[in-house]
C-alpha cells in the first residue's frame, strides 16, 4: 500500500499537467485583444553571470527589454532590443495579446509592424497539447529516473 502523500501526488500531478496545458492551448486559441495603447516609459534589465568552462572563464550579460504602455488593459510588453530602439516615449501603437497569459503577440504602428510572434504560438500550442497527453498517460517516463519516456496511444 502506497503512503497518502504518494498517492495524491500521483493523482494531482496530472491533474496540473491537465490544467496547464489546457492554459496554454486556450492562449493560443482565443482570439487576441487588440489595444491602441501609448509608449510610457522604456525599461531594462541586464542580468550577469560568471561561467566557468574547462576552456574558457568569461562572463557573460542578458538584458531584457520592456515598453511600459497606458491606454488599455495591457500595461507592459517584453520586446526585442530592435522594437526597444525604434519606438519613443509617446508613440501611439497597436498591440495584440494573448487572453490567458496576456503575452504581447504582434506590436505595430501604422503599417510598420515591429513585432509578430509566429513560431511562439506553435511552441506554445506544442507544449499544450504535450502536457495534456502527458495528463492523459499517454506519455510516460521510462524508468523511475526519468531518463527516457515513451508514447503510449
Amino acid at each position: 500500500m502506497k503512503p497518502a502523500a504518494a498517492q495524491i501526488a500521483q493523482v494531482s500531478r496530472p491533474l496540473h499537467f491537465f490544467i496547464l496545458g489546457s492554459a496554454l492551448v486556450a492562449d493560443v486559441a482565443l482570439p487576441t485583444r487588440i489595444e491602441n495603447l501609448m509608449v510610457e516609459q522604456h525599461t531594462s534589465q541586464t542580468q550577469t553571470a560568471h561561467r566557468a568552462t574547462p576552456a574558457t572563464d568569461s562572463m557573460w550579460a542578458d538584458t531584457s527589454y520592456k515598453l511600459h504602455l497606458s491606454g488599455g488593459v495591457l500595461s507592459s510588453c517584453s520586446v526585442a532590443y530592435s522594437t526597444y530602439s525604434k519606438l519613443k516615449d509617446g508613440d501611439s501603437i497597436e498591440v495584440r495579446s494573448s487572453k490567458v497569459f496576456r503575452t504581447c503577440v504582434h506590436i505595430a504602428r501604422r503599417e510598420a509592424i515591429f513585432e509578430s510572434d509566429g513560431l511562439g504560438k506553435w511552441i506554445t500550442l506544442f507544449s499544450g497539447l504535450l502536457l495534456i497527453a502527458a495528463s492523459f498517460g499517454w506519455i510516460k517516463s521510462d524508468s523511475d529516473e526519468g531518463e527516457g519516456f515513451s508514447i503510449r496511444l
